[in-house]
């Protein structure tokens, strides 16, 4: 087993992309080794200690396999996965966001791994969505291991100085208890406008969701009154001042590094956040999204493993793959929440911190709508909910625009 650094492995792509086969050929006489008895595997760093000793397994149980394991990082992995695949020299197994499958599966890029799932790996084990994000009608083209998403965190000590007991559980109460909290440095809530489009548009198309939209096929059906609603909580708040002026300046990072500091008393965040939160001694608590009469929707999402149609090893990249999928290198490997049933029976997945964004993902959560066509869409949204946060338009007129755009794009929902 190697382990090696994203840059090192960006070379060969970009040589790939200039001389094509010429670049595989380098690539195997560099390195010196057998493509037919190597599997590289691009990785995202944070998950590399417990990959490492995942793939010295692999190779115990599997002596005649190597697996070369290239990092990647989150600020650059989607572009350099779209190159590579592109290229026609990609790695031969892929750990990528679920959500921008599609796109690939479009290009027939990616191998169909409908072989995979079988007695040892029913479907039926799967969280409900997770191999909807990644199928289409001619096949499953990826095996999610990861799945979570975003609910309510919020800090204790802030709610009990402002005498609030407990979190809010509609958009109305959403609202109050933001307005009630934001005083002097501290604001009720924030949101991340300066990332990427995908996560702000995420949280306006939660709400969106809740207030009657809905989600087919990787597509969102929306309408304007959907949208309207959804705007006047993720940009009409900043307008109206329960929602901190700084989401205009910060990516998700930096909503929660708000949220440590003191700054915002809630947001929408995932279980990644908590336990940071947590190591920094603060006293949390976690609850079901908002919505307008009881929980909310979010769309779920996470990570799976791919093996790109033009692998040099398909077969040594399927046993990897299935050796990574069995529910109990799953369970060690995600941070979050395995995305078979079988593998979440772990009391850590289930602590009083764990538990809402459990119940968020298992019983109030849709695919994410991951079209190519909608995806195009994102930056229109991303603009409009930030010129709403501006005062620059309303959230009726923002509303209007989304949908006039959506209609030229995906055609009018009907």
């Amino acid at each position: 087993m190697r382990v090696r650094g994203r840059t090192a492995a960006f070379i060969g792509v970009t040589a790939a992309m200039v001389i094509g086969v010429a670049a595989t050929i380098i690539y195997s006489v560099g390195t010196g080794r057998d493509p037919s008895r190597t599997v590289t595997w691009w990785v995202p760093n944070w998950d590399t200690p417990i990959a490492t000793d995942l793939v010295a397994e692999f190779e115990a149980q599997n002596p005649d396999l190597s697996v070369e394991m290239v990092e990647t990082t989150s600020d650059t992995m989607a572009n350099k996965i779209s190159v590579a695949l592109d290229s026609g020299d990609p790695p031969d197994v892929i750990t990528e966001l679920a959500s921008r499958t599609r796109t690939s599966i479009a290009k027939g890029a990616l191998a169909d791994l409908s072989d995979l799932y079988g007695p040892d790996m029913p479907r039926s084990d799967f969280i409900p969505g997770a191999l909807d994000a990644v199928t289409n009608d001619t096949g499953t083209y990826a095996v999610p291991y990861r799945w979570d998403c975003i609910a309510l965190i919020y800090n204790k000590d802030l709610f009990a100085a402002a005498g609030i007991a407990g979190p809010p559980a509609t958009w109305a109460e959403l609202e109050a208890t933001a307005r009630r909290l934001t005083s002097g440095d501290v604001t009720g809530t924030a949101w991340p406008m300066s990332g990427a489009a995908e996560d702000l548009v995420r949280r306006y198309l939660g709400f969106a969701l809740a207030a009657g939209a809905r989600s087919e096929n990787g597509i969102p059906l929306l309408d304007v009154a959907s949208s309207q609603a959804a705007l006047e909580i993720v940009g009409g708040s900043v307008a109206e001042g329960w929602a901190s002026r700084s989401s205009l300046e910060v990516d998700n990072t930096e909503v929660r590094e708000l949220f440590i500091n003191g700054r915002i008393a809630m947001y929408l965040g995932g279980v990644f956040d908590v336990e940071q939160q947590l190591e920094a001694g603060m006293n949390v608590g976690t609850a079901l999204t908002p919505g307008p009469d009881g929980p909310g929707v979010q769309a779920a999402d996470g990570w799976g493993y791919l093996v790109p149609a033009a692998a040099k090893n398909p077969t040594g990249a399927r046993r990897l793959v299935e050796f990574l999928a069995r529910a109990e290198n799953m369970a060690r490997l995600t941070m979050t929440y395995p995305a078979r049933i079988s593998a979440g029976g772990d009391a850590r997945f289930h602590d009083q911190y764990r538990e809402p964004h459990y119940v968020q993902l298992a019983e109030h959560s849709v695919p994410p709508p991951n079209d190519p066509a909608w995806v195009g869409v994102n930056p229109f949204v991303y603009s409009t909910i930030q010129a709403v946060a501006l005062g620059q338009v309303t959230p009726a007129d923002g509303a209007r625009a989304i949908q006039a755009e959506a209609d030229r794009v995906l055609g009018p929902t009907g």
